[in-house]
């Protein structure tokens, strides 16, 4: 294995800086492998893939990465595209087992807490329109790296971007629709005022040619990116958050219809923290869209 003198592997390509190869073990199992002039620190295995390094004759060492349970064949072949793409970005070759371990660490969180498991529609659907956010409108604003950074939703934090001395809320829904849920009290009761976002995304045709899908949006984002660094930060937060592209996540599909802002100040009518009872610990409410027509923002 840590000699990788057999037909069994390839190496991924020549223009790659890192000496990543793909193949199969002795044992038939689907593989990925780096050779590398710095030995790698401790990585543990998950359920899924089993991670081996070793020293080999060369003196240079190895590190693999094998499928355990063949089921999971296409969550893996996600994986080594992902570390793969994720790693040309590397301007240091000895970085590189340093950024190939932290990265396999970011999906055993994620395997973890999803086992694999698809999105949900909701949430598809709520992250499709905190992307479509992020591109039509903070970098514009403030510029790619502030406006990726701003984004602390996958962080689990209260709000969705946090910009400065602002804030903004993002929430999706359907065009007519009459409400929209606030799922805490803390979203939208902040000391600084900040924006609630309803971006209204209607169900459409695979073949509508304006059509909206996660991995469109995703992949729409990622290129417009110009900076490695921001690039690698992008898909580390979509990755905390269990996604990473895969085939099924071009349905559903989806078109825009129109972006509303709100401004949220004291005045704005949400549940306030303060005027609930020591005994209300989390609440979660509808909101009016109705009732909130004084405080949208022209534009």
């Amino acid at each position: 294995m840590f000699n990788n003198d057999n037909n069994s592997f390839k190496r991924v390509d020549e223009s790659h800086l890192l000496d990543l190869y793909i193949g199969t073990d002795n044992l038939s199992r689907k593989t990925l492998f780096l050779i590398s002039n710095t030995e790698p620190d401790a990585v543990t295995s998950s359920q899924i893939i089993d991670v081996i390094t070793g020293q080999r004759k060369d003196n240079k060492w190895g590190i693999s990465f094998t499928l355990l349970d063949s089921k999971f064949e296409d969550i893996f072949n996600c994986f080594c595209s992902d570390i793969i793409e994720s790693s040309r970005l590397i301007t240091d070759k000895d970085k590189g087992t340093e950024f190939i371990r932290d990265r396999f660490t970011k999906w055993q969180l994620m395997l973890s807490k999803t086992r694999g498991d698809l999105l949900s529609h909701s949430v598809i659907k709520g992250l499709i329109g905190e992307m479509l956010f992020l591109e039509r409108h903070l970098i514009p604003a403030y510029g790619q790296e502030t406006a990726v950074k701003s984004w602390v939703g996958p962080d689990k934090t209260d709000q969705d971007f946090v910009c400065g001395n602002t804030w903004y809320e993002v929430k999706t829904a359907e065009s007519g629709s009459e409400s929209v849920t606030i799922t805490s009290v803390e979203q939208l009761d902040m000391v600084n005022s900040g924006e609630l976002i309803i971006i209204y995304l209607d169900k459409t045709s695979s073949m509508d040619v304006s059509k909206i899908t996660l991995n469109g949006i995703f992949h729409e984002l990622y290129n417009l990116l110009e900076s490695n660094e921001i690039k690698t930060k992008l898909s580390g937060k979509l990755l905390n958050l269990g996604y990473f592209p895969r085939p099924e996540y071009e349905e559903p599909a989806f078109k825009l219809s129109k972006i509303e802002k709100y401004k949220v100040d004291e005045r704005f009518p949400s549940v306030r923290r303060a005027y609930l009872p020591d005994s209300v610990i989390n609440l979660k409410y509808q909101l009016s869209i109705s009732s909130i027509n004084a405080y949208l923002k022209e534009g």
